[in-house]
């Protein structure tokens, strides 16, 4: 089945079978621009996200697609489930190739990716902000995309998606009906936090089930596991007094910036109010920031006292609270990039999110 792809560096067309979705017509035109015939559509005037980048067509349980397809089998025995994209990951071969694109033509040098600012500052809770970060310990600040919000994430905490940190309180990794990858959750180590040793990368699944598409983009989960270790965004507690998963690097600034175009091309979601510099500036910061000299230290390994200042990690390998669409403002969005385009099981195809509903009345 021919199916557009998405992997390695930026956009690649490739063969992948993807029991269940449908593939997206690229000969013809509308279905280029907006994708409206994928639902029975003459137009996308009803779609909540018309124009945006054509994928794959889910076909969810209870007939839910497009932005509406589910993140989980929540107890059907048939139907396609969407996922978190495995190249959001850090240091993925696409990320690395955005992050080198993005530096040379900006004369930066700076790490990308996703993850999780829950802020009650912001009228979307983050969602689809972009933030820089200066980590303690990392030899370059971070700008990553909040593509998600959580109960879970303190409002001076960034959640960052690195391989096997932590498959959280809503997994769909492994371990469960529709998992992503095979296996139990053993490999994967702490609920928060994932494996705690470089060397526990080893025994992570190396693709997904559904794996042709991680192989061909030249990533593996166990490759990306160990990047986050090389890279120093995340500590183990091997041998210290809290124990495994219990220790995070601190924050030491954080800013509200404009996002890279490289980022935004990955996931497919953007903000009309983003500041004009991916520079920090104070106007942009939240309370508490900057935290140059160390004021506040991440102290997530003294039970009682949170996560705030702290770079925790996570991978869950679910679809991401900014891929659905009452979780943000239409108003506040780029249109054709209201909500995050999410994967197929193998990580890397992406979904249709024009619409989701056939017929286009919704």
């Amino acid at each position: 089945m021919q199916t557009i792809v998405v992997a390695s560096a930026l956009l690649v067309a490739a063969q992948a079978g993807s029991p269940g979705f449908m593939a997206a017509d690229k000969n013809n035109p509308r279905a280029l621009s907006s994708s409206c015939s994928l639902y029975g559509c003459t137009s996308c005037g009803s779609c909540f996200n018309p124009g945006s980048r054509p994928g794959v067509m889910c076909n969810g349980a209870g007939s839910q697609i497009g932005y509406y397809c589910p993140g989980d089998r929540n107890g059907a025995e048939v139907g396609d489930v969407t996922y978190a994209c495995m190249d959001w990951t850090f240091g993925s071969s696409a990320m690395r190739a955005a992050e080198a694109s993005f530096n040379v033509a900006n004369a930066e040098d700076v790490f990308l990716g996703v993850g999780t600012y829950g802020t009650s500052e912001d009228p979307q809770w983050g969602i689809g902000a972009c933030y820089r970060l200066r980590v303690e310990g990392l030899g370059k600040d971070i700008i990553a995309q909040s593509i998600n919000t959580g109960h879970d994430v303190a409002g001076s905490q960034f959640d960052l998606q690195i391989g096997a940190g932590g498959a959280g309180a809503f997994n769909t990794c492994a371990g469960g009906a529709g998992s992503m990858y095979s296996g139990g959750r053993d490999a994967w180590g702490c609920v928060y936090g994932g494996v705690d040793t470089r060397e526990a990368c080893a025994k992570l699944p190396t693709y997904p089930i559904d794996g042709g598409a991680m192989e061909q983009a030249g990533d593996s989960l166990i490759a990306l596991c160990e990047y986050g270790w090389d890279q120093k965004v995340r500590l183990s507690g091997a041998g210290l007094p809290a124990g495994e998963c219990k220790y995070n690097p601190t924050i030491l600034d954080v800013s509200r910036v404009k996002c890279p175009e490289e980022l935004v091309h990955l996931t497919q979601i953007q903000r009309t109010d983003e500041p004009e510099s991916y520079a920090a500036a104070p106007q942009w910061r939240p309370k508490g920031f900057p935290n140059l000299e160390g004021e506040h230290k991440c102290h997530a390994q003294v039970p009682g006292t949170g996560v705030e200042y702290c770079l925790t990690r996570m991978m869950d390998c679910r679809k991401p609270s900014g891929a659905f669409k009452d979780n943000v403002r239409p108003e506040l969005m780029v249109p054709g990039r209201k909500v995050a385009q999410t994967c197929t099981a193998d990580g890397y195809t992406r979904i249709d999110v024009s619409c989701g509903c056939s017929g286009c009345y919704c």
